[in-house]
């Protein structure tokens, strides 16, 4: 008797995530991801109960696999640049992850204050006042405007609209740090 392969929650996250790695989020839907796993859609709904709920799931699992590519370069002694980079970074070495993640629907919608006010992104705009000599309202402008910047930058490399490497990545959030650091 053949054995019998199992396809478990972790499985077809995984191949989820390798699925959008190599086509897209924009392709993927319940037929086309059972052929590329090598399954029905059986094991989809059994696991997740619809593709709405798997798709919950994928995103936490995504936001799981870029928070693990994030924090192998951020420097909490540079916390604004070394997370501003890692972001423009990931958009170059994972871009499909990173238009899943921050460019479709997966991504939902968030209000300027729900954006600034996470968990993560207050703790780099509390870095802001010792390393750049800002007061706390400058602190979250600086922030505010580096973000929006570095997602910009972000999306037109994970688009592939501009072709840049990681020394002009750094180059360009170096110069918009600078840049606005003076004007706020």
């Amino acid at each position: 008797m053949a054995r019998k392969i199992v396809f478990n929650e972790n499985v077809i996250l995984e191949k989820s995530k390798d699925f959008i790695k190599e086509k897209g989020i924009d392709s993927m839907n319940a037929r086309d991801l059972c052929k590329y796993i090598g399954c029905s859609t059986q094991p989809i709904f059994k696991n997740f109960g619809s593709m709405d709920e798997l798709k919950k799931n994928l995103k936490e699992y995504l936001h799981d696999y870029y928070n693990d590519f994030i924090y192998n370069i951020v420097d909490k002694e540079n916390y604004l640049y070394t997370i501003s980079f890692a972001y423009a970074l990931f958009a170059l070495k994972e871009s499909n992850i990173f238009k899943a993640l921050f460019m479709s629907d997966l991504a939902g919608t968030r209000t300027i204050e729900e954006v600034l006010n996470s968990p993560q992104n207050i703790d780099t705009i509390k870095s802001i006042p010792k390393q750049y000599k800002l007061t706390k309202k400058q602190s979250e402008k600086l922030y505010r405007d580096v973000r929006f910047y570095t997602h910009g930058l972000s999306c037109q490399i994970a688009c592939k609209s501009i072709l840049v490497n990681e020394q002009e990545i750094k180059n360009l959030i170096t110069n918009i740090i600078n840049n606005l650091k003076e004007v706020i």
